[in-house]
């Protein structure tokens, strides 16, 4: 079979730029008995990727215990570019500038902003616009910008949007028509998943749920993101609960994320106690007070995941499930209640953990989206990224 000189030179090189990236300081030598490529070879691509300004000499190693020269070390050049990260809710946008090992530079969240297909164009333009203008973004400034969509999304076409119409516009279509940056649409769920695989856990097999107006799963296979036929995998918040329960956007009765939802289970509490505004804060002060309502949508809650996490793990047998929800993570027993109420034997082992990214999850899955374009590696851990709050 014939193989194409010039893909074998890339995967070589993105390669050696993995083993830096993810062992720097290291040494051409190091790198070259990791990878199993010739000295000769790590020798030419270092040289490249050196001019490519993607990675730099630090110095001079420890020599190896036989003596010699001092091996020159070598390591990733993260400020050489940044990526441009968006998560657009039915109601907020969210965002953030990230150098190229997902280390937040700066972000911001806008609270109450009704996002549709009139006026997203003029949301994005107006992030985009003042992020561009942000000092010091290296040789390259933005290199990719990817926005997660709370919906289902193919090949950066929006296919459908329960709360919101975006379904309704070529979204991708008209942002390449006004930006010159790569740019990817992506599932909020799938890009949780990514997130979590890159900075936060060594595991091959995960799956994360995205607990907000809606529940979605982002599922990791074999490290890979599984998405389905059109990308409708991982939607769990529309599988049947309640057989001809409440009726769902998505044209289903009964819908877990009609029952355990974050929207929902304030919506729960409002109508128990009469109260107007609701806010997960509010909701677990209450519920730390004791107070029975708080107490029975919270039990509710967790009895409806422990049912929607089981039937994820019965399909997709994960390692380790993460939990991303405002809620659960102010009221941390939820997780905890949730693994105990998995009695199944296909449960055994699993792990259920509040996720450690928070509400920055989907922000740092778009990032990683277009870290790993612009380097071409498709496989990146980046596990001691550090963060911001915002």
């Amino acid at each position: 079979m014939f193989v194409d000189k010039y893909i074998i030179r890339q995967q070589n090189e993105a390669t050696v730029l993995e083993e830096i990236i993810q062992f720097s300081p290291i040494s051409r030598a190091a790198v070259s008995q990791k990878t199993g490529l010739n000295k000769a070879t790590v020798s030419d691509i270092t040289r490249k990727l050196i001019e490519d300004k993607l990675i730099s000499e630090i110095g001079s190693g420890e020599s190896s215990t036989s003596g010699g020269r001092k091996p020159i070390m070598l390591t990733f050049n993260k400020y050489v570019g940044t990526v441009l990260s968006l998560d657009l809710g039915y109601d907020y946008a969210a965002s953030s500038l990230s150098y190229l090992d997902g280390e937040l530079i700066f972000g911001e969240k806008q609270k109450n902003l009704f996002i549709n297909k009139e006026n997203v164009l003029t949301v994005i333009h107006d992030i985009i616009k003042n992020y561009q203008a942000y000092p010091n973004q290296g040789e390259f400034g933005i290199v990719g910008i990817t926005i997660a969509i709370h919906g289902i999304v193919e090949e950066n076409q929006i296919i459908f949007t329960p709360y919101y119409d975006l379904d309704q516009m070529e979204l991708y279509t008209e942002l390449t028509k006004l930006y010159p940056y790569p740019i990817f649409l992506e599932n909020e769920a799938n890009l949780t998943a990514i997130a979590e695989s890159t900075f936060s856990s060594q595991y091959d097999q995960l799956v994360s749920l995205s607990i907000h107006s809606g529940i979605g799963a982002g599922i990791i296979i074999n490290g890979k993101l599984y998405k389905g036929r059109r990308g409708r995998a991982g939607e769990i918040g529309h599988s049947t609960l309640i057989p001809h329960g409440k009726k769902c956007p998505c044209g289903n009765e009964g819908c877990l994320e009609q029952y355990a939802s974050e929207n929902a289970i304030l919506k729960k509490y409002q109508q128990l106690t009469g109260e107007s505004l609701v806010s997960p804060d509010f909701l677990a002060q209450k519920y730390s007070e004791n107070q029975p309502e708080a107490g029975t949508v919270i039990a509710e809650m967790t009895d409806y995941l422990t049912i929607g996490v089981n039937n994820v793990i019965t399909n997709f047998a994960p390692e380790i499930v993460y939990l991303n929800s405002p809620i659960i993570r102010r009221i941390p027993e939820i997780a905890e209640n949730i693994a105990i109420g998995l009695t199944s034997s296909f449960n055994r082992h699993v792990i259920i953990v509040s996720s450690s990214l928070g509400s920055k999850a989907s922000l740092y899955g778009a990032a990683s989206v277009s870290i790993k374009n612009f380097l071409n590696i498709k496989n990146l851990k980046l596990i001691d990224t550090k963060t911001i709050q915002f």
